[in-house]
């Protein structure tokens, strides 16, 4: 069975979405976020959300899994945002996740089979995703971590 997280930064919030693969179908395990610690140091902020995903990964059993990382044409980069994403890229290459992927909306979208300008309308909640109930209910990222979970499902 394969299980994939999808993930979604932000300077002070990380999603992420687990879903399975069972059958045919997706059945959804979590979706969910950590709230990067105000209190602490960046270094410590990174740690936490180091420790934190990579329990999350052993509770799941996590296999395959991508994280949704910053365009490289944004107007603005957030450096919190950009160094939370590096430390989450170390640990799928040193967790026990077997594939992994850094997906912008271009690789995401394909991987998805779906056109490029048509990730926006998905992850602005402007049209339901795959059947998805209570699409519009979610955020943005909450959004953009479920397409990214489901992404990662199909790499082999």
């Amino acid at each position: 069975m394969k299980t994939s997280i999808g993930i979604r930064v932000t300077p002070s919030i990380i999603y992420f979405t687990v879903v399975s693969l069972k059958g045919e179908g997706i059945e959804f395990e979590a979706i969910d976020k950590i709230v990067n610690p105000k209190a602490l140091e960046t270094p410590e902020k990174l740690k936490y959300i180091r420790n934190t995903l990579s329990d999350i990964i052993h509770e799941f059993k996590v296999t395959n899994a991508c994280i949704r990382i910053s365009e490289t044409s944004a107007k603005s980069l957030s450096i919190d945002r950009i160094y939370i994403e590096g430390v989450i890229q170390e640990l799928f290459a040193s967790s026990t996740i077997e594939q992994y992927f850094i997906g912008q909306i271009s690789n995401i979208s394909s991987r998805l089979k779906i056109k490029r300008e048509d990730f926006k309308v998905y992850s602005q909640g402007e049209k339901d995703f795959e059947g998805i109930e209570e699409w519009k209910q979610f955020k943005l990222e909450e959004r953009e971590s479920i397409m990214s979970a489901i992404s990662s499902l199909g790499i082999k």
